[in-house]
């Protein structure tokens, strides 16, 4: 299969950079400047530089893998070059984008695609989401890679990127929190880090057995004995660190309340 590689920016900060076997199917290379797909071309390589959209077949996969900020500017570049799309396949490369940012070229006629490279594995995998045919090349390029290819639904990425979020954005403060929380109880810098590393272990592998069954909030933890004080000897010590543990309970306890809803629905229907 013949690979197009349309790009911005630093290459060697593109997922393309951390697969090599992707790398040896890059023939076309496309940047802003002729002089950035040559510096691609060196840094990959792989691949020749061209100095226009139109110099590259029609019957290329074009991939698109360049910082969000700078992916508007190249599918416009790819419009003003190329005006009718119709038969080609486009698929964008992002971590948080989706085929919905390539709209301008699906109504021109290409098929469109997106996918992610998942970095949780020891063997690369992609989630692919898209048009049939954009989704059917694109998982036979990672394939011929020797890449696992998870197909998410259209439209899905933004439900993945918030697992990514609640996962490490969202995580991370409330580890931070944890460890404050146990310097405030005089224990040493780095055994509290052991000490959550250890406590988060632990959910882990009970999440790992029962899923959500781990989690037993209580149902009106306002005026549970044990959080009420323990928000009360932490609001006399550390004020930020109670309103944001209240805050975090509260927000976990209206989300697993809503999230079994449903379930409750279901088995008394």
């Amino acid at each position: 299969m013949s690979l197009a590689l349309l790009t911005a920016g630093s290459i060697t900060h593109s997922p393309v950079s951390r697969f090599p076997e992707i790398v040896k199917l890059i023939g076309p290379v496309k940047a802003p400047t002729y002089r950035e797909a040559s510096r691609a071309v060196n840094a990959l390589k792989g691949g020749v530089a061209v100095r226009s959209v139109a110099d590259i077949p029609a019957a290329c996969l074009f991939l698109i893998c360049a910082p969000q900020r700078r992916v508007p500017h190249l599918v416009r570049d790819m419009v003003d070059a190329v005006p009718d799309w119709r038969g080609r396949d486009v698929v964008l490369c992002s971590d948080s984008l989706d085929s919905r940012d390539l709209e301008t070229l699906s109504r021109r006629g290409a098929h469109t695609a997106s996918v992610i490279p998942l970095d949780w594995f020891d063997k690369p995998h992609f989630l692919v989401e898209g048009e049939v045919r954009a989704v059917q090349r694109t998982r036979k390029m990672l394939e011929a890679t020797r890449g696992r290819v998870l197909e998410i639904e259209t439209r899905g990425t933004p439900f993945y990127t918030a697992a990514a979020d609640l996962a490490s954005l969202i995580l991370l403060p409330l580890l931070e929190a944890a460890t404050v929380s146990l310097r405030d109880a005089g224990i040493p810098h780095p055994l509290a880090h052991k000490m959550v590393d250890r406590m988060v272990a632990r959910s882990l592998r009970n999440f790992g057995k029962s899923g959500s069954k781990t989690w037993r909030p209580p149902t009106a933890h306002a005026s549970h004995p044990r959080l009420d004080r323990q928000l009360e000897d932490a609001r006399g010590h550390n004020t930020r660190l109670s309103d944001y543990y209240r805050e975090s309970l509260d927000a976990a306890v209206r989300y697993m309340a809503a999230s079994r809803e449903p379930l409750k629905r279901v088995a008394n229907a």
